[in-house]
């Protein structure tokens, strides 16, 4: 994809997603989809052994990681290593940093099956990646999550709507997971954080069978004219992940 038709907010056409340059360089749909968990999947493994949470430093890697392969092949450039890369970056821009030589000697020791080179040449192509990927993002580290306006939603309901506390709560459990998972998807190269927050808020009031909430229509004071058949469709997302998941006997439900 050319660099002028970058969207100035990172938020892509659905035929831009279908046809990414992996795709138009004959990848499926199906291995396009796995290669990129898979490397979403090595960001929340060593995060997690850095103590990262997913709402701050995995989180914008994962975001990272799904901007730059609108922008090249996974052929191009294998998943494994842009993730460590992402990761790199992630920890600098977030203010969490980590040296390269930490984030590789923890790949080599998670994942010696996919990083089959020394420590020093992971280094290596680690810190060139990176290079690769501050291009490819244009240095745009300004990167907004779902995870506030979850926290936003929740007073809104406990201090403006006066619902019971321990319920808000609850939600707010479920839908975090829900979160987290959206990033094993493409919603966050089409939907803005706050409307992907909305729906997988609204989603978790739905599965907490919480529908006196959802009754009031409360979304429409934080973003106009979102239909609930926008709302379901990106929850299918979300879902349908989940379903991929347990088909092939990862598991994969809310709050895995």
């Amino acid at each position: 994809m050319a660099r002028s038709r970058i969207p100035a907010d990172w938020i892509f056409e659905e035929d831009a997603i279908k046809n990414s340059p992996s795709r138009k360089a004959a990848m499926n749909e199906v291995d396009e989809l796995r290669l990129k968990r898979e490397g979403i999947d090595i960001m929340k493994q060593i995060g997690h052994e850095f103590g990262w949470k997913v709402n701050g430093a995995t989180g914008v890697a994962c975001v990272y990681f799904q901007r730059f392969y609108m922008l090249h092949s996974i052929q191009e450039f294998p998943c494994p290593t842009t993730a460590l890369s992402c990761m790199f970056l992630a920890g600098k821009s977030e203010d969490t940093p980590k040296k390269c030589k930490d984030i590789a000697q923890n790949a080599l020791k998670l994942y010696s099956q996919i990083f089959r080179v020394n420590l020093n040449r992971l280094m290596d192509d680690i810190m060139a990646m990176e290079r690769v990927l501050l291009q490819t993002i244009k240095f745009d580290f300004n990167i907004d999550l779902p995870y506030k306006y979850i926290i936003m939603y929740a007073n809104d309901f406990k201090q403006k709507r006066g619902f019971d506390a321990t319920m808000v709560s609850e939600i707010v459990r479920h839908a975090w997971p829900l979160v987290n998972d959206s990033f094993f998807t493409h919603l966050c190269l089409a939907w803005e954080p706050q409307i992907i927050a909305v729906s997988l808020f609204w989603l978790a009031i739905k599965l907490r069978q919480h529908e006196e909430i959802n009754q009031t229509r409360w979304w429409e004071e934080h973003v106009a004219e979102l239909a609930e058949d926008k709302m379901e469709a990106i929850c299918h997302e979300v879902l349908d992940y989940y379903a991929l998941m347990n088909n092939s006997g990862n598991g994969g439900a809310p709050g895995s």
